[in-house]
Parts: C-alpha cells; structure tokens; sequence
C-alpha cells in the first residue's frame, strides 16, 4: 500500500493516529518557548535599569567624568609644557648666571626710588621735636608785649623792628631746619641703604650711623642765632621797614638772601659736617659708625652739597613767598603791595606750618613733595646710591 500524500487541507485528510508513544520532548516544548519569549526582553529591562541608575546619580556621574578627563588632560598636555617650562628657566639661569644686567639694574633702581621715600618721610617724623625747638629759640611773644609796652612813635619803632626781625627770622630758620633734615637724611638713607641687605652690610652699625642724623636738633639754637643775625643785617640792607610796601618778588628776595647769608654763615668752608654731625661715637660697633660718619662728613663739606642746598632753599622761598601773599590776600584783600607789617602774623604762622607733617598746602609734606621734584637733588642722591656702579 502507498501511503497518502500530506494534504494541505486539514480537514479533508486528517493526520493518522501516532503508532508509538509519546514523544519525551514534547512536554518540554512550552517551557523552552517561554524562556525564550522572556529571553528576548531580558535587554529592554537591563538597558532600562541601567538608565534608572544614570539618572539617580547624574551628578556624580558627571563629576567623576570631569575628573576623569581632567587628570587625563593634565597628565598629557599640561605636565610636559610645565616640564618644558622649567627646562628653558633653568637653562636661561645656567646660560645667564641668574636675573639679566637689565633686571638687575630695574631692581636696583626700584630700591633706590624706594629709599628716597623713605628718607624723606623719617626726616618729617623728626620735625615735631625741631618745631618745639623753633618755638623756644624765638620770642614773638617777648616782642608783642614790648610793643604794648612801648611809649612814643619812635620805641613803638624800634618795637615793631625787633618784631619784624623775630618774624622773618623764624620764618627762614623753618625753611632751614626742613631741608637741612630733608638733604641730610637724604645723604645718611643712601649711605646705609646701598649697603643693606647686601653681604657687607652691618644692620647694627647702620641703625646706629642712622640715629646720629639726629643731632639736627642739638645745633637748631646756634642755626637760629646765626639766622637772626643775617636777618637783622639783610633789613638793613634792603632798607625794609615795617611799614614798606613789600610784594611776593620782595618777600621772596628777602627770604632767599636770608637764607643764603645763614649758609656762609654755617655751612661754606667744611662747616657743615662740624655743626650737623657729632664729633664722637658712642656706640658699640664705632669703627663701622666712624666709617659711615666719616664718608657723610665728606658729602655734607662737598661743593655739591651746598649747590643742592642753595637750589632746595630758593625753590622753598618761592613757595612760602607764595603763601605768604596767598594769606594776605585772603585776610587783607587787594592786588598789593602791602605793609610789610602785615605779613608778620602770616610769617609766623608758614613757619609753624612748614615744620608741620600734616596735608594740606605750604605744610610739611607739601615742601617735601616740592623738594623731591628738584632734578639736582635726584643727581646728587644717585651719585650716593650708586657710587660703586659708577666708581
């Protein structure tokens, strides 16, 4: 018998009874389909999953990625330009032997600006001491009262004389004292300061040559005498009177003649290193003082000095003359000239002013910004400074 052909039409020949058993895998057939249904989703729910866990640590996700990346970043890019950079710094200090000519010389000069600085502010944090010695060493007081005193035209004269010499006076004793202090500090700060810091520095012996600069206020009675002298000759000479009408220009010539006169007087012929140093040293180390008060005495009897001196002084008068008709103005009122007995109050008054480290014009601080300007003073203190650079 032939066996019938598979039909294609399950009804019409339907398919003949299995002759054996049945077969062991076929029980087994629902449960493969279902691991493989499952099987089949099992990559949704991991990707899924894995998506919860980004977003409940996005931040730290992204912080550890940045850092991740930037160690990279600076491991391989920045670390070999760093090392390059250290390279080249060592070979140029190899090659060159350290900081250039030209970088020296800037550090030099930055030091040297620095120390004019600060010589000029130690010289105005001793004008207090020297301002109560000025009021000692004249008597404007004294004179006021033998003005009131005074019976008749001619001793209500000589009063007012004698107080118009007081006045003036102590006007130019205060221009004197100030740039007496301003120059010599300016001599002692660059002396010592050159040498500081450096290998041959002695930091004891130049504190100790700094504090005698202050023996300024030991001679400001003698500097006050001499100057009272020069005043009472220069009136007589320019034939001023109190009752002379006198401008800026007159005030100006009286007050720079005045102070020129004192310098023959105190400081021309080798005088100066005599009236503004002390002739011993007391202090512990006095061959490294000696050494640096004896090139001091030398610069304070130079020609030099008393040039710088002289112009520092005439730039001082200019000034204070200017005050002085600036005070006038303001209590008198006109275009002048005036009595010069009118100009005793404002005399007295710039003197004070000028010994006054205070802001504002015609004080302290506003004469030693004037006097910085000076391009001779600024010769002289770098022939000081960098004398060995120059030797």
């Amino acid at each position: 018998e032939t066996s019938a052909p598979p039909s294609r039409c399950p009804g019409l020949f339907p398919p003949p009874a299995s002759a054996g058993p049945a077969s062991p895998f076929a029980a087994a057939r629902p449960a493969a389909r279902a691991r493989c249904r499952a099987q089949v989703g099992a990559p949704s729910m991991v990707f899924g999953r894995v998506w919860n866990f980004v977003k409940r640590h996005k931040k730290k996700l992204i912080f550890s990625t940045i850092v991740v990346g930037g160690s990279y970043v600076a491991w391989n890019v920045l670390l070999p330009k760093l090392q390059d950079h250290l390279m080249n710094m060592m070979l140029a200090k190899l090659a060159g032997g350290g900081d250039s000519a030209e970088s020296m010389e800037a550090k030099r000069r930055e030091r040297f600006e620095h120390k004019q600085q600060v010589a000029d502010a130690h010289a105005r944090k001793k004008l207090a001491a020297l301002r109560a010695k000025q009021n000692a060493n004249f008597r404007e007081e004294a004179c006021t009262a033998r003005i009131k005193e005074a019976q008749g035209k001619e001793a209500k004269l000589e009063a007012f004389k004698a107080f118009q010499v007081e006045c003036l006076a102590k006007a130019v004793s205060a221009l004197y004292l100030l740039h007496l202090s301003l120059v010599l500090h300016r001599i002692g700060f660059n002396i010592a300061g050159r040498e500081l810091g450096t290998a041959s520095g002695d930091d004891e012996a130049h504190a100790a040559f700094l504090q005698t600069l202050d023996n300024l206020e030991e001679c400001s009675a003698r500097i006050a005498d001499a100057i009272r002298k020069v005043v009472r000759e220069c009136i007589v000479e320019t034939s001023v009177a109190p009752t002379t009408l006198v401008g800026q220009m007159t005030l100006e010539k009286l007050l720079t003649k005045a102070s020129r006169e004192a310098n023959k007087e105190l400081l021309a012929g080798s005088k100066a290193s005599a009236l503004l140093l002390p002739d011993e040293v007391n202090e512990r180390p006095p061959k490294a003082v000696k050494r640096l008060l004896d090139e001091a005495r030398d610069y304070l009897d130079s020609p030099q000095f008393l040039q710088v001196f002289e112009v520092a002084t005439t730039r001082g008068a200019t000034q204070m003359s200017r005050g002085l008709e600036q005070e006038i103005t303001q209590a008198v009122g006109g275009d002048g000239p005036w009595p010069m007995a009118k100009f005793f109050g404002p005399l007295t008054k710039l003197a004070g002013l000028c010994l006054d480290d205070s802001d504002g014009d015609y004080s302290a601080k506003d004469f030693s910004r004037r006097f910085a300007e000076e391009p001779r003073l600024a010769e002289f203190c770098e022939g000081l400074f960098f004398q060995d650079a120059r030797a």
